[in-house]
């Protein structure tokens, strides 16, 4: 008999850096940004006229001067009036239907607090000549513990990614708030998921020993997706 204590895959929330899940009900005012319950997303287009900008929420506007240092990189910048967020609404009135956002579930590998984060030191990047190899050695000493992560190692499905909250314990609200200043702005939002692969299987395995995860024919671990890949719903 093994015992092993797991978070909920299901969830919807979790503790920060997804070390515990959270048990909470989704309709509380607590977890609603204002004017939430009467909110309407902008009318839906056929698909064949959907027109669709990706962005990554970090990225949007890590380096964006108009946005106050401490925003930056989180959810919290789309409800501001930036240079970023002015570009959103042009591109609405030019004809642009909706926001495609790279991951946004709860990645495994970003540290979710952000005194337990260490960025690059953005002034000694700027300094180096764009045709030095310095600046792959200088990131490379922060990578493990930095934000810059595109979000393909999911650790929660169905769980915001905290490091991009500015409280990682308020990530839900957040998150509705920054769909709002989406859809404010005349976007629909829709969302990048890779159910077919997990950071480890150390994610989902533990529930249900060798049941999430596909295996070859010698019974090893299929790696295709360059990491656990997960089974097909018909796989038996």
């Amino acid at each position: 008999m093994v015992t092993n204590e797991v978070t909920d895959p299901y969830g919807v929330d979790v503790t920060a850096d997804g070390r515990r899940s959270r048990i909470v009900c989704l309709t509380r005012a607590a977890l609603k940004p204002p004017g939430w319950d009467r909110r309407a997303a902008p009318p839906p287009v056929p698909q064949h006229r959907a027109v669709i900008y990706e962005l990554h929420v970090r990225d949007f506007s890590a380096a964006d001067p108009t946005v106050p240092e401490e925003l930056r990189g989180t959810y919290a910048a789309f409800a501001l009036d930036s240079d970023g967020t002015r570009e959103l609404r042009a591109l609405a009135a030019d004809g642009v239907t909706h926001v495609h956002l790279l991951p946004v579930f709860d990645v495994a590998t970003i540290p979710e607090r952000r005194e337990d984060r260490t960025e690059p030191p953005a002034g000694e990047l700027a300094a180096l000549p764009p045709d030095s190899e310095r600046q792959q050695e200088i990131v490379a000493r922060t990578a493990a513990n930095d934000s810059y992560n595109w979000g393909y190692d999911p650790l929660h499905y169905t769980v915001p990614e905290g490091s991009y909250a500015t409280d990682p314990d308020a990530r839900v609200r957040e998150f509705r708030a920054m769909v709002a200043a989406l859809h404010d702005a005349g976007l629909r939002v829709v969302m990048d998921v890779v159910y077919n692969h997990t950071h480890s299987t150390a994610v989902l395995d533990p529930i249900v020993p060798g049941y999430y995860h596909r295996l070859l024919d010698d019974g090893s671990l299929a790696t295709s997706t360059c990491c656990a890949n997960t089974a097909p719903p018909s796989t038996s």
